[in-house]
């Protein structure tokens, strides 16, 4: 699923628009809407979060903390305040330079000292006139919730559009920034961070005004941004779409790749990553790596964390909560293994896209990550740094495939499915539950995310069943009772789940059903009901075998409004 199913879930919680601010819009008189001439060029749509961890990975929007798997939240569903939408727009346009140097001045007396030179910038350049006329005087109120038509216009004023000269109006900017693929904000919705997100990542991808040329490729050209992050901008999971679009604006592929777990295998034979030893050698400082066929072996697990100097670490998953090993080689080896976090062997690496979608992993002032040609197919082929020449042709490559959160042991573990626990009735509780092992939950995000890596294996659109979708896990997860099987999830009372099919993927901690009162329901929640195993035709619709409390580990930092008296294991006990 796209963001337009995240988006809409959440924006109906986000009502922040004030009377205030609807003011200022309806005073400005109508300006008929025509089209500007901007396309999307390059690029193509991406869940809000991999927007996010662009942008992220730009210097353009900060994170608010962890998320559940351990990656960056970015607040995605809240509010954006008036400041903070001046201060990304500055960033956007890559002015934060010269307006942190600049320091223009500005007449609003209710600006925080912090935000002064980002406001000043857009007051200089014409972006801000509408507010002159305000009861008190000219006010900015900052943390006013920003709107749509004022954060599309800083986008549009972006790709070289002027309110002054008549291109577009407040009135008219979110119009026109949706009629040109920009805005992915509704009409009458609130603005949140995540279509913010949105809007600053296509805007990156969008012609400039009266040009070919896309925003982030003038910014490349200015010395604005660097060429390889403006690569990155198009960066997709499809290799045959990414060539095209890169291919639309004359990018050569590189690529960045998001913190998290995943399982390394040679492209070249397809043999994995993985640890020589086992057990308890697993953490013996200078244990080496070698491949081996395809399993479940936990030594197979690999986490991977990009540094602020865009090198990486990679850490064996198995010692991630113990020693915390990371590869690397002694001093004036080629030999690989795994060293202790803190060691000088330790190594950072690059890790770069391939245009077959592979990547290539090269040690940071060393040689590539590396094998001889003629050990590629072999069980225990020792991993070794070695120049291009090692294997005919090229380097080797290698495919990357992201794992859910993980224990020490490198099992995944299934995670609650909301940020927020708020049970308001429980397995065969007096009410409508009293035959069924199913809770009701009011996350407060209105958001239900996979429990963890897994597709969907059926649909029920029907009202009885009440759009009903059931989601299987794609491997052995570990229930908080400490079983591990596979899971399947029930989940009841999406109002739309017309962009849901059957055998649609997600990554653990994607967004993917909403709070609903489809069917029968006396009021917007989520059913949910839990099956060990791997479906069946057998599982009743919205009653499980398992309770809730006992398949889920709930994430520290989740915010507990109502655990209903059950006993939820959090994420640290998992170990």
């Amino acid at each position: 699923m796209g963001w337009k199913k995240g988006l809409a879930g959440v924006l109906a919680a986000l009502m922040m628009t004030t009377g205030a601010a609807a003011a200022e819009v309806n005073a400005e008189p109508a300006v008929e809407l025509t089209a500007l001439g901007s396309v999307i060029a390059a690029g193509t749509e991406l869940p809000v979060e991999d927007a996010a961890l662009r942008l992220y990975y730009l210097g353009m929007l900060n994170g608010t903390g962890t998320n559940i798997n351990g990656g960056i939240d970015f607040a995605l569903d809240k509010g954006l305040t008036r400041v903070e939408s001046a201060v990304l727009a500055v960033r956007m346009m890559g002015m934060e330079d010269e307006a942190l140097r600049m320091k223009c001045a500005h007449p609003f007396f209710d600006v925080p000292e912090w935000a002064s030179a980002y406001v000043g910038y857009l007051y200089s350049v014409g972006l801000l006139d509408d507010l002159m006329d305000g009861v008190f005087g000219p006010m900015f109120e900052p943390n006013f919730a920003e709107t749509p038509e004022r954060f599309m216009s800083y986008m549009l004023y972006a790709l070289g559009y002027r309110m002054r000269e008549g291109d577009y109006s407040y009135l008219t900017a979110a119009e026109h920034a949706r009629m040109i693929g920009i805005c992915v904000t509704k009409e009458d919705e609130p603005l949140t961070r995540g279509g913010a997100a949105l809007a600053m990542y296509n805007t990156l991808r969008a012609t400039m005004k009266n040009s070919s040329r896309v925003m982030s490729d003038r910014l490349v050209q200015e010395g604005r941004l660097s060429y390889q992050d403006a690569v990155f901008m198009l960066w997709n999971d499809d290799p045959a779409e990414t060539k095209v679009f890169l291919d639309a604006v004359g990018y050569s592929i590189d690529w960045i790749l998001p913190d998290g777990y995943y399982t390394i295998t040679a492209a070249d034979g397809g043999k994995a990553l993985n640890v020589a030893s086992s057990g308890a050698n697993t953490d013996y400082e200078g244990v080496g790596l070698t491949l081996w066929d395809v399993t479940g072996d936990i030594t197979q697990t690999f986490r991977i964390e990009r540094t602020e100097r865009g090198t990486y670490y990679i850490y064996s998953a198995a010692s991630r909560s113990g020693y915390g090993r990371v590869i690397g080689a002694a001093a004036g080896s080629t030999s690989t293994g795994l060293y202790s976090a803190t060691s000088r062997n330790a190594m950072e690496f690059q890790i770069r896209g391939c245009a077959d979608g592979s990547w290539s992993i090269e040690a940071a002032g060393r040689e590539d990550l590396n094998l001889s040609g003629a050990d590629l197919q072999k069980n225990g082929a020792a991993i070794v740094l070695a120049g291009s020449a090692a294997v005919s042709g090229s380097a080797q490559t290698w495919n990357f495939v992201r794992q859910g959160m993980m224990d020490s042991t490198g099992r995944e573990l299934a995670v609650f499915v909301a940020e927020s626990l708020v049970v308001t009735q429980g397995a065969f509780d007096d009410y409508s539950h009293m035959e069924q092992n199913a809770l009701d939950i009011q996350p407060m995000e209105r958001a239900v995310r996979a429990p963890f890596n897994g597709r969907i294996v059926r649909i029920d659109a029907t009202q009885t069943a009440c759009n009903a979708v059931w989601f299987q896990s794609t491997s052995p997860v570990l229930y908080a009772d400490g079983t591990y099987d596979y899971m399947t999830v029930c989940f009841l009372h999406d109002n739309d789940i017309s962009d849901l099919a059957v055998g649609q993927g997600y990554t653990q901690g994607d967004y993917f059903y909403d709070s609903g009162d489809y069917g029968i329901s006396s009021g917007k929640h989520v059913h949910m009901a839990v099956y060990r195993g791997e479906y069946h035709a057998g599982m009743r619709c919205g009653s499980g075998d398992v309770y809730a409390e006992d398949a889920f580990f709930l994430p520290d930092d989740a915010y507990v409004y109502n655990s209903y008296g059950l006993g939820w294991k959090k994420m640290s006990s998992a170990g």
